[in-house]
């Protein structure tokens, strides 16, 4: 039963290769460029010419292939040697010598395998599997279809990862298989519209309406055949069109809707009778003789059976004169005439007894087909054992001689070693005699130079001992002095204070204000001397608190909200209410006042600093941003040095000594954190504070 349904598949194939005919155009271009191309480019259009003649005249495919083949041999490019055996296999397969075409794939496989050609391994490997599929031998074919799917896959040729879906197709159908032929089918549909082959989508459309016919889901396959026509009809494909109007007028038939088979059938025959297609032709008559039986009207359906036998008496087209004669016997019959019944009746019972001859001898050659292509796989099984068997051999043949000789080399060395060692020893000898001479006359200067080191290191740490006094009375002299210039600015601060609410003059009162200022400024060095100092003592200890930054700012702001508003700066806060760190808090706040102060000391008016905190990278970031002027490259190398003047000046007279900054350095040190400035001239700052997430305090639930 599958041998059967195998041979009406093949019978199907040849008669579509024989109804879409042949590209003439291509054909003559091909010749065109053959006449005019150069040597090099000789056989891929020998290539092309051969595949175009595949399906009309096989033994052109076969003499052009030869032709690619001896090309390649002489100019000795053998690498490309595979996609001309596989042309020259298609040729044997189309013109029904599957043994040789057998022994042309396979060498045309062991080529691929040679040279690494995997694209043509897997077109190889997947025409192996259509030769096994001919002979009956499903499972073979099954296991050379997927392997070249796999093979077209790896190296990304879609079209043919489409050939081998629509291949495995055909086998699914062989096996009345028919979701697994649906789902193959479909998938080489989808990549041969998307990589817009139009006649492969007619193909592959027609061939699933075929599925669905046969699954009798006749709606879905209607619908098939009607996007076949679409695209058919878009590149005036007049035999494609007629093929097309046949399937849906058998479609028609068999659900018994007479009038729209006549239909579809009368559109295939105008269309079939002028191209010449006699093999279509006859299928469209026969086509419309049934339909016409089938709607009483038996005069016109004789009228057509008779072309049909008349035709076909001529061209031998066996299957479709059987036919012709079963339903001319079955309407002389019915109109009573036993006579012309029988005698039609006799030669449909002759003729299909030719086809089941003809079928019966078909299986025979199939069936010894299979033993050869058997005994020929056997054989290249055999021959490549004895080859890797061979060739085993001569590896152990060659690396026993190699093992020779590197035994001989290697004694050689040795013996030539130990000659040069030999001698090389007495030089290195009398060598190490007078480096140990020199040896022992540097070990006594080095004596004598420890000798005179440890003086030096003795009076260095003398010197060392003073130099640490010197710093100790340095320390107390500038907190004496800094402490007594305190009192006196102080004093200064008061009485200016009290000349403020007397009557002064206007010019009076300016030059009081400027009294002032100096004497903060003076008071604000001072304490920036005194914090300097402090904090370079290593003895005090930070004092970690749970600090909430949104509170932390909020005082910020708020406390240096006056000189913001003097200047008309607009300060923003951005953080979480929740957002906690866990460090020196006094520490954190001289850090916030210096960064903050800076940042509005250097802003013009209508310019905006913001005030960010955010966790990030298991770290807590606090951000100061301004739209001052930047720092230069050269400011950046100074940046935390003290008593440095940087190139922006404060934009409201402001006072700066220098030391802010390096407060802020020395700070940011002791509290293990970080601090980086992201500047460019003229386009303002932002100080990054980068405190390690450890120092962050878990908020417990009741944290709000």
């Amino acid at each position: 039963m599958k041998v059967s349904f195998l041979v009406s598949l093949f019978m199907l194939s040849s008669v579509q290769a024989t109804l879409w005919g042949q590209d003439l155009i291509t054909l003559d271009s091909l010749r065109l460029q053959l006449a005019k191309a150069p040597l090099a480019e000789k056989s891929s259009l020998y290539e092309q010419l051969a595949w175009e003649y595949r399906k009309s005249q096989p033994d052109s495919t076969i003499f052009y292939s030869d032709q690619s083949i001896n090309l390649i041999t002489r100019e000795g490019l053998d690498r490309n040697i595979a996609k001309a055996l596989n042309f020259k296999g298609v040729g044997f397969h189309y013109k029904g010598d599957n043994v040789k075409a057998f022994e042309l794939f396979t060498s045309a496989r062991d080529e691929a395998l040679e040279h690494s050609d995997s694209l043509q391994y897997a077109h190889s490997v997947n025409n192996l599997g259509r030769i096994h599929l001919n002979q009956g031998d499903f499972f073979k074919a099954y296991g050379h279809y997927y392997k070249a799917l796999a093979a077209f896959k790896k190296v990304g040729d879609i079209e043919g990862v489409a050939y081998a879906y629509k291949s495995l197709s055909e086998l699914y159908q062989s096996q009345n298989n028919l979701s697994k032929a649906l789902e193959m089918s479909q998938k080489t549909l989808k990549i041969r519209s998307k990589v817009g082959d139009i006649d492969g989508q007619i193909s592959i459309l027609v061939e699933l309406a075929t599925i669905y016919e046969l699954m009798e889901n006749y709606n879905r396959a209607f619908d098939y055949y009607l996007q076949a026509k679409m695209k058919a009809e878009s590149i005036d494909d007049a035999i494609g069109i007629a093929r097309i109007n046949l399937g849906i007028s058998q479609l028609y038939s068999v659900q018994g809707m007479n009038e729209e088979a006549l239909s579809y059938a009368d559109r295939a025959l105008n269309t079939a009778a002028t191209s010449g297609n006699e093999n279509l032709t006859n299928q469209v008559r026969l086509q419309l003789a049934k339909a016409l039986l089938s709607n009483g009207e038996l005069t016109k359906a004789k009228n057509y059976l008779s072309k049909v036998v008349a035709k076909t008496a001529i061209t031998r087209e066996l299957p479709i004169e059987m036919d012709a004669y079963y339903y001319l016997s079955e309407i002389s019959k019915q109109l009573g005439d036993l006579r012309d019944s029988y005698e039609n009746f006799i030669m449909y019972t002759r003729l299909k007894e030719a086809l089941v001859n003809a079928e019966a001898a078909r299986r025979i050659e199939r069936y010894e087909g299979r033993l050869e292509i058997e005994k020929k796989e056997r054989e290249n099984e055999l021959l490549r054992a004895n080859e890797a068997k061979n060739q085993a051999l001569i590896e152990r043949q060659r690396f026993q001689n190699i093992a020779l000789i590197a035994v001989i080399v290697v004694i050689g060395v040795l013996l030539v070693s130990a000659w040069y060692i030999g001698s090389k020893r007495k030089q290195v000898n009398l060598k190490l005699q007078v480096k140990n001479r020199q040896i022992a006359a540097q070990a006594e200067e080095i004596n004598s130079q420890n000798e005179q080191i440890n003086v030096q290191n003795q009076s260095l740490q003398k010197r060392n001992r003073q130099l640490a006094d010197l710093n100790n009375e340095k320390d107390t002299l500038m907190s004496i002095v800094a402490h007594d210039l305190k009192s006196p600015f102080n004093r200064v601060s008061a009485i200016a204070e009290l000349f403020n609410i007397t009557n002064l003059t206007e010019e009076q009162r300016t030059y009081v204000g400027l009294l002032r200022q100096i004497c903060e400024n003076g008071v604000g060095l001072i304490q920036d001397l005194l914090d300097v100092n402090a904090f370079e003592d290593q003895s005090r200890k930070l004092h970690k608190v749970k600090i909430n930054l949104m509170d932390l700012f909020t005082n910020e702001v708020r406390a240096f909200y006056t000189e913001a508003q003097a200047k008309g700066l607009d300060v923003q806060i951005d953080v979480s209410e929740l957002l906690y760190i866990h460090t020196d808090s006094s520490y954190l706040k001289r850090i916030l006042d210096n960064l903050l102060s800076n940042a509005i000391k250097f802003s013009t008016a209508g310019k905006k600093v913001v005030l960010s905190a955010v966790e990030e990278e298991e770290s807590i970031l606090i951000r100061i941003k301004d739209e001052g002027p930047g720092f230069s490259d050269l400011d950046k190398t100074q940046l935390f040095k003290k008593f440095t003047t940087l190139s922006a000046q404060p934009t409201g007279g402001e006072s700066s000594n220098g030391l802010g900054l390096a407060i802020v350095k020395k700070l940011i040190d002791i509290m293990g954190g970080e601090i980086i400035l992201m500047s460019e001239q003229g386009k303002g700052s932002e100080f990054i504070l980068r405190f390690p997430i450890t120092n962050v305090a878990p908020v417990s639930a009741g944290s709000q």
